[in-house]
């Protein structure tokens, strides 16, 4: 597991900390202040799915920018330059997921903070987690597991039928964990660190296959919770 499994590391923009980890993902949740931002970084050998959970960010890239509100989501590839600046007053909650979970892999071009061409930080700057703090666990077959942060309900699943997310509201954001769809050559189409809308799951399932099923995550604005089994916040 990694270094950094059981603290918080802390930023200049604000922290972040893992909330779950396998040797395929690293699943991150990150809290940026007002006005602050990461830095204009890279991953050159690590994709990264992008949830916004809550807020108004501004992702820029090095010709040009996006202002996403929550909930969204972006797919960044390996290798593409990116920051993230909160422009809501309390801030931005964003999860990431970096596949190969590897934090070591960065590259950073310019930094509002002094961190230019730095590496990742080290364990001065890991506090301990509290226990506001939400991590994941792995998810029995048939036995979903839900947990709350910030007005949104994240429910991991382990699905062995994808058919059956024909049923689901095509709107919603799934972030893959574990297995996905392949060819007919075994080329992976949708794979762990994947961030995909039901629709798009389902449109691309009518022709690829899911031979070792799914395991993922929903994230959903917060409904009732009366009847979760697991349910926390930070």
């Amino acid at each position: 597991m990694s270094d950094y499994e059981n603290g918080i590391v802390t930023k200049p923009w604000g922290y972040e900390y893992l909330m779950y980890e396998s040797s395929k993902i690293g699943i991150w949740y990150l809290h940026i202040a007002h006005g602050r931002q990461t830095s204009l970084h890279c991953h050159p050998d690590k994709k990264t799915g992008y949830i916004l959970l809550s807020g108004e960010a501004e992702v820029s890239f090095l010709n040009d920018s996006t202002k996403l509100n929550g909930l969204s989501k972006l797919m960044l590839r390996e290798g593409l330059f990116h920051s993230t600046r909160a422009l809501s007053p309390e801030g931005i909650h964003v999860i990431e997921v970096e596949s190969p979970p590897d934090k070591e892999n960065l590259v950073r071009l310019d930094d509002p903070y002094g961190r230019k061409e730095q590496p990742y930080e080290g364990a001065d700057c890991v506090v301990p987690m509290t226990e506001d703090c939400v991590t994941l666990s792995e998810p029995a077959a048939g036995r979903p597991a839900s947990y709350r942060i910030h007005d949104t309900e994240l429910t991991l699943e382990k699905i062995e039928e994808v058919a059956l997310l024909k049923e689901r509201d095509p709107a919603e954001i799934i972030l893959v964990l574990d297995g996905g769809l392949v060819s007919k050559n075994n080329e992976p189409i949708v794979s762990p660190g994947d961030v995909v809308t039901i629709a798009t799951f389902n449109r691309l399932a009518e022709t690829f296959r899911a031979p070792e099923g799914v395991t993922l995550m929903t994230v959903r604005k917060c409904q009732a919770f009366d009847s979760l089994k697991e349910c926390a916040s930070c």
